[in-house]
C-alpha cells in the first residue's frame, strides 16, 4: 500500500508519538511523511530515505511570550482559519497522486475520502471558557466527519485525558477508537546515576522562555544535570562541571536518559507524559506552557490523581525541586506502546 502520514507541528510530540506507528508501516508499505518545521526535521532525522517527505505548514502556533495565550488565540483565530484553508490546499494537491491510506496525527488539512482517512487525536474537546465549549466541540466534530475512524492514544477506561477525549457528545462512539498510549521509547533497566534530567520541549517562543528559567538558576544544583533543548536543528553540547546540555538529543539518547534518570522535570505535552507512563517514571515534576489550556489541564488532571505533580513555570525553583523530588504514584498502564501498535494496525487493516 502507498500511504500519507500527516503529522502536526507544535512542537515534537506529535512526531515523537507517531515514530513507532510509522516504523511498523514501513515494514510493508510505501510511507510518505508530511508535516513541517521541527517536527519535519526529527521525523527525517530518524527515518532517513526510508520515507518521502512533503513540507506542507501548518496552522501557525499561537503562543507568547506573556500569560495572555488565551487573548491572543482568539485574535489569531480568523489567521488560523486562513491558515488551515492554505494548507489544505497544498495538502490536497499531493493527497491527488493517489494514496490508499491517508493518516493525519492533528492534521485537520491532511484527508482524502470518509472511507479511506484517518484521525490520530487526543484531544476531542477543547478547553474552554465556560458556556463555549460545546460550540467548540461540535465544530471539531464536524471536521472528524472527514474520517473514518478516531483513534485516540488513551484508555477508554482509565483515561488518561481526562475530558479531553472522555464524554464525548458530538462524536459517534463507534468511530472513536481507544488504542493505548504511544511513545518511542522503551523501558531499560539501568543504573539511576543522573540526578536531574530536564527536557526543554513545546513551540516558540515558549520553549525558549523556559530556557532562560531553567539556565538562569542551574548552575546552583547538586549532582549531575543533563538539560535536553528541544531544537533538532542544534546538535551542539556543552559541559560544566556538573551539568550537560545537549541541543538536541534523538530518541535513542533521549531514552537512555531518561531510564538514567532519577528525577524529570518537563512540559505537560500529553506526549511527554506518554513517555514518562511508558518509562514508568513517579519522580516528576511537570511544568505547563503558560496559558496552553490543553497542558494546564492535563497537568492539573496529573495532579488530582496523584499521577505526577506540577509547578507553574514562573513558580519554578529548580534548587528547592531537585532537593525535594516530587514523588506521584506514576500511572499502571493496562497495556503500552507495543500493544497499542498492534491496535492501531488492527483498525487501518480492518477497512
Amino acid at each position: 500500500m502507498k500511504i500519507l502520514f500527516g503529522t502536526f507541528d507544535w512542537g515534537l510530540g506529535h512526531a515523537t508519538r507517531d515514530i513507532p506507528l510509522i516504523a511498523a508501516l514501513l515494514q510493508e508499505h510505501e510511507v510518505h511523511l508530511l508535516s513541517t518545521g521541527r517536527a519535519l526535521t526529527l521525523l527525517k532525522a530518524h527515518f532517513g530515505e526510508r520515507c518521502i517527505y512533503h513540507d506542507v505548514p501548518s496552522v501557525g502556533a499561537p503562543y507568547t511570550r506573556t500569560r495572555l495565550f488565551k487573548l491572543r488565540f482568539s485574535m489569531l483565530i480568523p489567521r488560523m482559519v486562513r491558515e488551515l484553508h492554505q494548507a489544505r490546499r497544498l495538502s490536497e494537491g499531493i493527497i491527488r497522486d493517489g494514496f490508499d491510506k491517508v493518516i493525519s496525527d492533528c492534521r485537520y488539512d491532511v484527508y482524502d475520502r470518509p472511507d479511506n482517512s484517518y484521525l490520530i487525536n487526543h484531544q476531542l474537546r477543547f478547553k474552554t471558557p465556560p458556556g463555549t465549549e460545546w460550540i467548540v466541540e461540535k465544530w471539531l466534530a464536524s471536521w472528524m466527519e472527514r474520517y473514518r475512524n478516531v483513534l485516540v492514544p488513551d484508555y477508554e477506561e482509565m483515561g488518561l485525558t481526562g475530558i479531553l477525549s472522555h464524554d464525548l457528545r458530538y462524536v459517534p462512539p463507534e468511530k472513536v477508537k481507544y488504542i493505548g498510549i504511544l511513545s518511542s521509547l522503551r523501558k531499560r533497566d539501568l543504573v539511576q546515576d543522573i540526578d536531574c534530567f530536564i527536557s526543554l520541549s513545546g513551540p516558540e517562543p515558549q520553549r525558549t522562555v523556559l530556557e532562560r528559567y531553567v539556565l538562569s538558576q542551574v548552575q546552583r544544583l547538586q549532582g549531575r544535570v543533563v538539560i535536553a533543548g528541544g531544537k533538532p536543528e542544534v546538535t551542539t553540547q556543552t559541559r560544566s562541571s556538573n551539568i550537560e546540555y545537549y541541543g538536541f538529543l534523538d530518541r535513542t539518547h533521549q531514552e537512555d536518559i531518561m531510564n538514567r534518570a532519577k528525577f524529570i522535570i518537563a512540559r505537560s505535552g500529553y506526549s511527554t507524559i506518554m513517555d514518562l507512563i511508558e518509562l514508568n517514571k513517579i519522580q516528576v515534576l511537570l511544568v505547563p506552557t503558560p496559558g496552553q489550556t490543553e497542558q494546564e489541564y492535563l497537568a492539573d488532571h496529573c495532579e488530582r490523581h496523584n499521577y505526577f505533580h506540577h509547578v507553574s513555570q514562573y513558580k519554578l525553583r529548580l534548587s528547592e525541586a531537585c532537593e525535594h523530588p516530587a514523588n506521584g504514584t506514576g500511572f499502571t498502564a493496562p497495556w503500552t506502546t507495543q500493544e497499542s501498535v498492534a491496535r492501531f494496525l488492527k483498525v487501518i487493516y480492518s477497512s
